[in-house]
């Protein structure tokens, strides 16, 4: 990979804060290897690490205006990678307890038997039943297969006979809504 020179970059993220695409393919192009084999390897995941690829440059493109004030590109390249897959780490984290929860009822997550655990993961349950319910028949096939069968986006993609980039859309909004109705749930 060649390297960029501090004028080059600054010049890259000029044309970049005013919107220019080819700029931005530039700023990508150069910089994509490395944030991927980070997220790869914390991800443990091509699929994922390709998906915080899309984001965080998502969100280096949304927040564009910002770079000329930038002095070191790599190093706010980073800091979004890392707090990025801090949080995707996070969620990750959570939905494995969830899911590891609600298929093993009856015991705390020291060992100990949980009296009240049968009862609350009986009624997140019918919570989660309720939420996949209201998502989109293709969404909720998705959701399934993917959290509740543990197949990978191809293996989707092959078995509904859709893109694997269809298949990352429909998950994504399924997460979203699950996320989002879990959350308001739960507070009450």
């Amino acid at each position: 990979m060649k390297s960029i020179s501090k004028y080059e970059e600054s010049t890259l993220l000029s044309r970049v804060a005013k919107g220019e695409e080819d700029a931005f393919r530039a700023l990508f192009t150069e910089y994509r290897h490395q944030v991927y084999h980070i997220a790869r390897k914390l991800l443990q995941s091509d699929e994922k690490a390709e998906d915080a690829l899309q984001e965080i440059f998502l969100k280096i493109w949304l927040n564009r205006e910002k770079l000329p004030e930038i002095h070191s590109f790599g190093a706010y390249l980073n800091t979004i990678t890392r707090n990025y897959l801090y949080n995707a780490l996070r969620r990750l984290a959570y939905e494995e307890v969830f899911l590891q929860q609600s298929t093993q009822p009856g015991f705390t997550s020291d060992g100990r038997e949980d009296i009240l655990s049968p009862l609350v993961l009986r009624e997140l349950r019918e919570l989660l039943q309720k939420v996949i319910a209201t998502l989109t028949p293709q969404q909720r096939r998705v959701f399934e297969l993917s959290r509740m069968e543990g197949l990978r986006h191809d293996e989707i993609a092959t078995l509904l006979d859709i893109s694997k980039e269809t298949v990352k859309k429909h998950l994504g909004e399924a997460l979203r809504i699950v996320r989002e109705k879990m959350a308001v749930a739960r507070s009450f």
